[in-house]
Formats: structure tokens, C-alpha cells, sequence
């Protein structure tokens, strides 16, 4: 196969290249997986592949708050967002969870928008990114669009751009109780390990102690992003105790098996998802359990 290399340095200049090569163009930044899914292409033999790097475009790397509005660009590498003050402050759990991708090496060049294209079942920042209800902006020579995260997902490692669209940034809004909020991941070490399973937990909590908002996005278990509602409905409108945390916690195990299915991994994965998932409850209303 054939190889180009083009290196735009504008947005304008990338959306031209794009708009010429389409099919025939695949944007990288950190490149991270770039030999595993060139090993896995199905490219036209003799047709040659442009790879389209943006690292050169500084108006795609950014963090940044707007009214109330939290946006960060596409090409904004793992250890950026873990070190922002700004994600810190405002989703720390996002920062935990971009904390535990790979290695320092990994994270200090793979990208957010590397890891939402990628569209991997365990990709650790979208279960935070969908318990934030976040939204990606696609641009293209057309025009832009913006899509809610659990809708940008077709199934694992398909999404739904097309030829043409640039991933330009991810945002959210700033959430009411930002502290409210945790991340849990199984990998099958303690450092640069692929997830197993992992769940991202944001609460918000009033004065009394009542739980008025729930979101909760598991990792790894199921085909891609999504939030449990049944799991939230459990936690809405309650002040948590041990039995409401364990009912909402089995919920998020129940619907693992309704989407996935039972496979020969299940006896192992839903006791186990059913107890991250309640650690993680417990954990972003500030208290630790074993």
C-alpha cells in the first residue's frame, strides 16, 4: 500500500485536503493506533492512503470555558486535559480518567479526539464524556454539526462522520456539583493496561442530602457509550442508603446482559461491574468503600 503524508496548518487548509481525498485520507495526531488499524485495513490495493497530520494545527489543541460552556479541541493530548486546572475544577473525574490511558509516553501524544474516533468499547474517556452528556462538533467543507456522544457511535470502532468531516472539538456544560463525581477502572494491571471494565458516576446532590440528578455511563461491557437509566431513576429523588446504591449498582449489571448478551466472560463481568459501579456512587458522594 501506498503511503502520503500531508501536514496542513490551518483548520481552512485541513478541510481542503480532506475535501479532495475523502476516502482516501485518515487524520492522525498522536497515531497511537495507527499500525494496529493499518494492519487491519481494508484500503483498495494500489489505492494510495494520505495520512493527515494535524499536530501542526494549534487551534485544535484547547481547553477553555464559555459561558458556562466547556469545550476541548479535538488535537488536546490525555496528559493536557489530566493536568488542566480548568478539568480539575470543573469534571475531575474526566482528569482521572485521561490519568489511566496507557503510559506517560501514550498519553503525552494520544489525543481526546483520537480516542472518540477510535470508537473502542473501552476507551476510558467516554464514560465520563457521556455522563457529562457531552457533544462532539463535526466540521466539513459543507458546514458543521454537532452530535450528543452516545449518538456518535454506530457500534465498536464505528461511528457515524463521514468523508469529508473533521472531529473539531468535544464540550459540555459545566456541571452543577463538579465534585459530585468519580471514575473507576479494572485493567489487568495497575498502569498501561487496557480497560476491562470501568464506570463514571456524576451526581447532583441538593442541601438535604437528596440525590436530584443522576448520570451513570459504564466502560467496557457494553458495545458503546452509554448512560443506565434505570440506574439513575433508582438514585433520582432519594437520599442514598446502602439498599438504593445496590439496586441502582445491579441495574447497571442487569442491562449489560440485556444489551451484550451472556457470553463466557458474564459470570465474571456483571458481579464485578455491579460492585465498581456501586464503589463509584459511594465514591462521588465522598465516601470510600472496599
Amino acid at each position: 500500500m501506498t503511503l502520503g503524508f500531508i501536514r496542513p496548518k490551518t483548520v481552512g487548509e485541513l478541510l481542503e485536503v480532506l475535501a479532495e481525498y475523502k476516502d482516501g485520507s485518515k487524520i492522525v495526531a498522536g497515531a497511537t493506533d495507527l499500525l494496529v488499524q493499518q494492519r487491519n485495513s481494508k484500503q483498495v490495493e494500489g489505492k494510495p492512503l494520505y495520512l493527515v497530520d494535524i499536530t501542526g494545527i494549534p487551534e485544535l489543541a484547547y481547553i477553555n470555558v464559555e459561558s458556562g460552556v466547556v469545550r476541548i479541541g479535538a488535537a488536546t493530548t490525555h496528559r493536557d486535559i489530566a493536568r488542566s486546572t480548568v478539568i480539575q475544577d470543573v469534571a475531575p473525574f474526566l482528569a482521572d480518567a485521561c490519568l489511566t490511558v496507557g503510559s506517560p509516553q501514550i498519553r503525552a501524544r494520544g489525543t481526546i479526539g483520537g480516542n472518540i474516533i477510535n470508537a473502542s468499547p473501552a476507551a476510558d474517556s467516554l464514560p465520563p464524556l457521556a455522563a457529562l452528556s457531552a457533544q462532539v462538533r463535526l466540521v466539513s467543507k459543507r458546514g458543521s454539526r454537532d452530535i450528543a456522544i452516545c449518538d456518535f457511535f454506530k457500534g465498536p470502532y464505528k461511528t457515524v462522520i463521514e468523508p469529508g468531516e473533521l472531529l473539531q472539538e468535544v464540550f459540555f456544560k459545566v456541571p452543577k456539583n463538579p465534585g459530585n463525581c468519580s471514575f473507576l477502572k479494572i485493567g489487568r494491571r495497575e498502569a498501561v493496561a487496557i480497560s476491562r471494565l470501568s464506570v463514571a458516576v456524576l451526581l447532583d446532590v441538593d442541601e438535604s442530602g437528596k440525590i436530584t440528578e443522576a448520570a451513570i455511563a459504564p466502560g467496557s461491557c457494553l458495545p458503546m457509550p452509554a448512560r443506565i437509566v434505570r440506574a439513575e431513576e433508582t438514585l433520582t429523588g432519594k437520599v442514598p442508603d446502602e439498599e438504593t446504591v445496590e439496586a441502582a449498582a445491579n441495574e447497571v449489571g442487569e442491562e449489560m446482559v440485556r444489551v451484550s448478551g451472556v457470553r463466557w466472560s458474564t459470570p465474571y463481568k456483571k458481579p464485578v461491574i455491579c460492585a465498581l459501579t456501586r464503589r463509584a456512587i459511594w465514591k462521588a458522594l465522598g465516601v470510600d468503600v472496599d
